[in-house]
């Protein structure tokens, strides 16, 4: 009895996990993306069906991505894998009762979710990689207060701070690599539990739409582990010599067998790990580090205003009530501070052959307002140009941040806390 409900529940887990890989991918099987490409209208189906007849929801579910993972379309979808997973164990075990051995399913579903793990997380680790998943802290990112930030984006702007620790966080990311070996998975899954555990707290803790698959990681991990966690309790808590679990796989007989195994297997490694990878480290390489727009980001604070034929009669940008601070970030994005600390946006198009710019406001994109800039100083900045239908000059002084100011120091005489 106790070996049918085992072989049972190895069933449903095999069937959870690898239909939750097929619809959760999330680029870790990138290929995959291209088959499941198909399935989208029939996934789209059922999460109707199941969200309408099961739980009958009122309001439409919406299937569009926008960037949360953690959306009710997911949740419902997962629903679905659950739903299939049973369904999929009843049917398996009525067709094939206690004749499947629950050690080599189980063999397999590690298999799964080890690369499954391995490359997600790569795919995390090449993401810290030039400013991507954290970029570096942005004009308007610094100019927004820690009071108006979200607890996400607090989070990523600490973690975008600093170059150095977005390397440790590649690092320790790479070493999912090891899951993808049989003889260093046990030392893989020991480390990579350490790091999902981390992201799925920071996902829990700042609110980041990312728990679903966080969670989903940890739990891999833990069952990738579970043939020795008993070995290693004994090895760490009790001093014992212990042997681990090696995974040994199933015995193949004929040639084109093996070989086809160890075929896929480092194909795979090659198209989820090391293109990727190679791309992004190409990427770096051929940057074009000598941009001359980077000399311009940054904040400047108002230094003076001046209208030189009157004052105009219509006033939609607050001018009136006070620019304080105009930051021109990347993508060509402005940002104005006025008043008392409220925040206006525009689209700012550098033209750096004609030392122009291009301005159009947020609340009025169709109002386009040409300006010439000129650097007086390296901390200095003199707009001129039409605005609002009138002359105007706005003089400029370069902004510090303490945040990018302040480098590392060995010594500190007191605690530099602010």
């Amino acid at each position: 009895m106790t070996k049918t409900l085992n072989l049972i529940a190895i069933r449903c887990l095999f069937l959870f996990f690898i239909l939750f890989v097929l619809f959760f991918n999330n680029g870790a099987f990138n290929f995959l993306d291209i088959v499941m490409h198909y399935f989208v209208p029939l996934q789209k189906a059922m999460v109707f069906w199941v969200g309408e007849h099961i739980l009958h929801r009122t309001e439409p579910i919406d299937p569009q991505f926008n960037g949360s993972g953690d959306t009710s379309y997911f949740y419902v979808l997962l629903l679905v894998v659950l739903l299939l997973s049973i369904l999929g164990t009843i049917i398996w075990s009525a067709i094939d009762y206690k004749r499947s051995n629950h050690k080599r399913i189980f063999y397999w579903l590690v298999v799964v979710l080890r690369y499954y793990v391995g490359f997600m997380l790569i795919h995390y680790a090449v993401a810290k990689l030039h400013n991507g998943q954290f970029p570096s802290p942005s004009v308007g990112g610094m100019l927004t207060t820690y009071g108006d930030s979200s607890p996400m984006g607090l989070a990523w702007r600490f973690m975008g701070y600093s170059d150095g620790y977005k390397h440790f966080m590649f690092v320790a990311e790479m070493m999912g690599a090891l899951l993808l070996f049989r003889k260093t998975t046990t030392i893989g899954a020991f480390l990579s539990l350490m790091t999902c555990l981390n992201i799925m707290l920071i996902n829990y803790f700042f609110d980041v739409p990312v728990k679903m698959l966080s969670t989903a990681l940890v739990i891999m991990c833990l069952i990738i582990l579970s043939p020795n966690i008993v070995r290693l309790f004994r090895f760490f808590f009790m001093g014992m010599n212990v042997g681990l679990d090696q995974f040994n796989p199933p015995s193949f007989n004929a040639n084109w067998q093996r070989v086809t195994v160890v075929l896929v297997k480092y194909v795979a490694i090659v198209f989820c790990a090391l293109i990727p990878l190679g791309a992004k480290f190409y990427t770096i390489a051929t940057d074009d580090k000598g941009d001359l727009k980077k000399s311009l980001y940054g904040a400047y604070r108002l230094s003076k205003l001046t209208w030189t034929e009157g004052t105009p009669a219509i006033d939609s940008l607050y001018v009136s009530k006070g620019w304080n601070v105009i930051g021109f970030d990347s993508y060509d994005r402005a940002i104005i501070k006025y008043g008392d600390n409220e925040t206006i946006y525009a689209k700012s198009e550098i033209q750096l052959a004609t030392k122009s710019m291009k301005f159009s406001f947020w609340e009025k994109p169709d109002s386009i307002y040409n300006l010439t800039y000129e650097s007086l100083k390296k901390d200095s900045l003199v707009l001129k140009g039409i605005l609002l239908g009138k002359p105007v000059v706005i003089s400029l002084k370069r902004k510090e941040f303490e945040l990018t100011k302040r480098k590392f120091r060995w010594v500190n005489e007191y605690p530099y806390n602010r």
